[in-house]
């Protein structure tokens, strides 16, 4: 009976380890599949990263280009700019010759008017004379 009672016993002994080994087995399974959600979480969460990264990229792309034009445009802007003023600098000097030799010719012509309105008035008494006959 004591090597019944001594079976017994390591059969229950070797049914606990069992038990044991399949709760051990269904624990390692957890967390396996735990392991895996958490890997395919982590890589669902990289690819929405990379997504959201690659999407900022592009619309810092895009501002980048739109500043590039604007950019463009305001140079050729200036440059039209500097180019008229380059005229109007050259029509502005040509005015102002001009307008020197116009108030050169106006000064000789006033010196002239000033000496004949001189000579009319010393002269006036020998005009008047001559114009009246005597």
């Amino acid at each position: 009976m004591a090597a019944a009672s001594s079976t017994k016993s390591l059969e229950m002994m070797v049914g606990g380890l069992v038990a044991a080994m399949e709760g051990v087995q269904r624990d390692v399974t957890e967390i396996r599949r735990d392991i895996k959600e958490s890997d395919a979480r982590a890589a669902l969460s990289y690819e929405q990263s990379e997504h959201r990264a690659a999407a900022s990229r592009s619309k810092m792309y895009a501002k980048t280009d739109e500043l590039v034009g604007r950019l463009a445009e305001t140079e050729s802007a200036v440059k039209t700019l500097t180019e008229d003023m380059n005229e109007v600098k050259a029509v502005t000097a040509e005015v102002t010759r001009w307008k020197l030799m116009g108030m050169g010719a106006l000064g000789v012509t006033g010196i002239a008017f000033a000496s004949m309105g001189s000579l009319v008035t010393y002269f006036w008494a020998d005009i008047w004379r001559a114009l009246r006959g005597g």
